[in-house]
């Protein structure tokens, strides 16, 4: 129903969770449960709910032992973190030192009561103890969900989903949301069902649907990212790609393939040219790579080549910062380029340009997988 991030501050947390029991039958904390003074979830909960705190007795013999078993003696300020409301129950944590916490009080009506689930906030200890302790005291809906992520490049948020024409329509099952974190556009198909097999089902005939409207534009599903994705099939295809990078990249390509021992094993050649040659502009460039790209096949046994050029930053009508860049991938019988140029937030430029020049190259190598 909702999602709230606090600060630190007793009544302001007190206040939430009020609230909270009283809209939901299920409440998820995170965080707060360390022994600082700004670790303030077992106080805030003991005061929403008008308890005293009491010192578990199991919980400081564990948080004790952790202690012992690392060879380090137990600071005093620790013993807060067995602190429990007085009708709580303490939740064993055996990823670290803090205890999560069970507290169920008066919920939405008379007939319902909330069950409130303190845990703490670093994810290695709250997730395990989440599936592993929370999750079964959780009630059952009765409900199965099934989520997909696919990944795609290429389009907007706004072209992406009136390709999609209504997939994303609220109210619908599945739902498809729509996310964008540097020029990856993410969607979420999220489906509901009485079993597990009709949720399954109906996310694939989504994703599908999905796939068929936006074509080559979908690189990935999950957290797949483009540049792995790419060097996959660089792998897969035995091809080695060389990277000539100008500022508009400025090694970019190359820091991303480099990441993995094997994709780097595809890298040919790697150079950044912060200057290509003296009074190669823009406009030039194009024609300058395509008569490098001539000779440089002639001498190196890569099959591929991403290209960058230089940078102009131009101050568009209106007083638009605009800056300016294109991108190309070359094989030894033709140089594609794209324009990257774009105005807004400039911060994404270089890596939107990365991701350019890799997509033109993954959907070659795709092409050239299907055939």
């Amino acid at each position: 129903m909702r999602h709230t991030t606090l600060p630190d501050e007793l009544d302001l947390i007190i206040e939430e969770l009020q609230r909270a029991a009283k809209r939901s039958q299920a409440v998820l904390i995170t965080g707060g449960l360390g022994p600082t003074l700004d670790d303030l979830t077992r106080e805030a909960m003991a005061a929403a709910f008008h308890q005293p705190l009491v010192r578990d007795a199991e919980s400081l013999q564990r948080i004790e032992a952790m202690f012992t078993a690392r060879g380090r003696p137990m600071p005093p300020r620790n013993v807060v973190q067995a602190d429990r409301p007085e009708q709580a129950t303490a939740v064993r944590n055996d990823w670290g030192t803090a205890p999560g916490i069970l507290l169920k009080v008066p919920g939405p009506n008379a007939q319902q009561d909330c069950l409130l689930a303190a845990m703490p906030g670093v994810p290695a200890e709250m997730r395990p103890m989440f599936e592993h302790l929370i999750r079964p005291h959780l009630l059952d809906s009765g409900i199965q969900m099934c989520r997909t992520v696919i990944r795609t490049f290429g389009y907007g948020e706004s072209e992406a989903e009136r390709l999609l024409d209504g997939l994303t329509a609220r109210g619908r099952n599945p739902e498809v949301g729509i996310t964008a974190s540097e020029a990856v556009i993410s969607l979420w198909i999220t489906a509901r069902a009485a079993s597990a097999e009709t949720a399954r089902s109906l996310c694939t005939e989504t994703e599908l649907r999905i796939r068929e409207r936006l074509g080559m534009a979908v690189f990935g599903e999950g957290d797949a990212e483009l540049h792995d994705v790419t060097s996959d099939l660089l792998i897969s295809s035995g091809q080695s790609v060389a990277l000539l990078e100008g500022a508009v990249t400025g090694g970019q390509i190359a820091m991303w393939l480099a990441e993995k021992p094997a994709a780097a094993s595809m890298l040919h050649e790697s150079l950044v040219l912060p200057v290509w040659e003296p009074g190669c502009s823009l406009d030039t460039w194009p024609q300058f790579a395509r008569d490098l790209m001539t000779g440089y096949f002639r001498s190196h046994s890569c099959k591929w080549a991403l290209l960058s050029s230089p940078v102009e930053d131009q101050r568009a009508p209106g007083g638009v910062s605009v800056r300016r860049g294109m991108v190309a991938v070359a094989s030894a019988h033709e140089l594609e380029t794209a324009d990257v140029s774009m105005s807004g937030n400039l911060a994404i430029f270089r890596q939107r340009a990365a991701r350019t020049a890799l997509n033109m190259l993954r959907k070659r190598l795709q092409s050239a997988r299907s055939v």
